[in-house]
């Protein structure tokens, strides 16, 4: 079984490091798997990943660059993240391509996927899987869409270009759907994604999959409490609340409960914010005293170390199309807060092994953290005990693997249900 995984970013990105960990359990599992595309150099030979030459991403980059720029002096400031089918790479020429037995797009956005790519994909008659990692496969060039659900009836007057009078969106929504062809098999890494994708006007009369995406546990251990906050410098015997993000200022990262909630808890003694990410000091000016900040952690041992040194992590994002961190801190025995309306609710038992709180209210997060902080610290702690046993099988990458294996064997002999 020959596979190409389609990747449209860095191996040590979030979406990246799932995406390759998968790979290299399909590889340990003897699947002749390939990945294929904006990688970075310097890999392991053994893993078998192949960076698109600078010289054929060269005049995409630039001629994308040029797309957005004319986008921009039309309609003004665009958030990043948006960018509709524009100019892409020609993967479907490369030998890795012509010899697969299927085809996988890992993660898709335009400057990877361009137009002769979609024409091929549209003409194939190999099993071609899409894994839904967010909403750019089925709107009008957002890779998360917010409050905004015009994908259900086909985009057009898009909030991010005015909501004017523009069919840049819906010819896109439209150019997708056209284009994915009869071959195209869908898989989303959520029920949650999976639920707006059979909403979406690209997607709603295809059968959605949910293979839930992975995380590598090799360092994700529990680690002793105590030892854990002396190594990261934290208060030894009060209540530590652990919370990260890439960006912590980022709305669809629940910024402003986060805000909120350092604020409520700046002057109590009792508590301690362990907080990683980039954005604190643009999250909450001045950053309160008991809040130690990490910047953006790339160490998975430091990273271990944060989620053990807490006695609950808050996960207040608004939107995901998985949520990892909420897995990785229940995985080093922490209990978490997530939201409902999120991934959180497919992850976490409410009273179990954490606590789901209402979406977008500040005050039901806080009331969380109190429900937690009231409890006996044995108790507490088998939460994190429960918490872990929920999900270290359930998502390690040799599960998923061999979920996909199953998947890739079943449309190699006909049956896409």
């Amino acid at each position: 079984m020959n596979v190409l995984q389609i990747v449209g970013c860095a191996l040590d990105t979030g979406a990246g490091r799932a995406i390759r960990a998968v790979h290299e359990a399909l590889l340990e599992a003897g699947v002749h798997s390939r990945i294929l595309g904006r990688v970075e150099r310097d890999l392991p030979e053994d893993l078998f990943a192949r960076r698109v030459p600078l010289l054929q991403r060269l005049p995409v980059g630039v001629t994308n660059r040029l797309y957005m720029w004319h986008l921009m002096r039309r309609f003004g400031e665009i958030p990043a993240g948006f960018h509709p089918v524009s100019h892409g790479l020609r993967l479907h020429n490369s030998p890795e391509y012509r010899k697969a037995d299927i085809i996988h797009v890992q993660w898709s956005h335009a400057p990877t996927l361009g137009p002769d790519f979609w024409h091929a994909i549209n003409r194939e008659k190999r099993p071609v899987v899409w894994t839904l990692r967010d909403m750019w496969p089925f709107t009008g060039g957002c890779h998360f869409s917010g409050r905004c659900e015009k994908y259900v009836s086909g985009c057009g007057q898009c909030p991010l270009l005015g909501g004017g009078d523009e069919t840049i969106t819906s010819d896109d929504v439209a150019f997708k759907a056209e284009h994915y062809g009869p071959q195209s098999v869908f898989v989303a890494i959520s029920e949650t994604i999976a639920k707006q994708a059979r909403k979406s006007t690209v997607l709603r009369d295809r059968d959605i999959h949910v293979i839930p995406n992975s995380v590598q546990m090799s360092q994700l251990r529990p680690v002793d409490k105590a030892q854990a906050r002396s190594a990261l410098g934290l208060p030894a015997n009060k209540f530590v609340i652990a919370s990260g993000a890439l960006n912590l200022a980022d709305p669809r990262k629940g910024a402003d409960i986060m805000r909120h909630m350092l604020n409520i808890y700046r002057d109590e003694k009792n508590v301690h914010w362990c907080v990683f990410g980039n954005g604190l000091a643009e999250l909450v000016n001045p950053v309160p005293e008991n809040c130690t900040g990490f910047g953006l952690i790339r160490d998975e041992v430091t990273l271990g170390q944060i989620y053990s040194a807490a006695d609950v992590f808050v996960m207040p994002s608004l939107q995901e199309s998985f949520g990892k961190v909420t897995v990785e801190a229940m995985a080093c025995g922490t209990p978490v807060i997530g939201l409902v309306k999120t991934p959180a609710e497919e992850i976490i038992s409410h009273g179990r092994t954490g606590w789901l709180a209402k979406h977008g209210d500040v005050n039901a997060v806080v009331a969380a953290v109190e429900t937690a902080r009231a409890m006996p610290i044995p108790k507490l702690r088998n939460f994190g005990v429960s918490a872990r046993a929920a999900v270290i099988d359930r998502y390690s990458p040799e599960a998923i693997a061999s979920r996909y294996i199953d998947f890739y064997e079943a449309l190699l002999n006909g049956n896409q249900s």
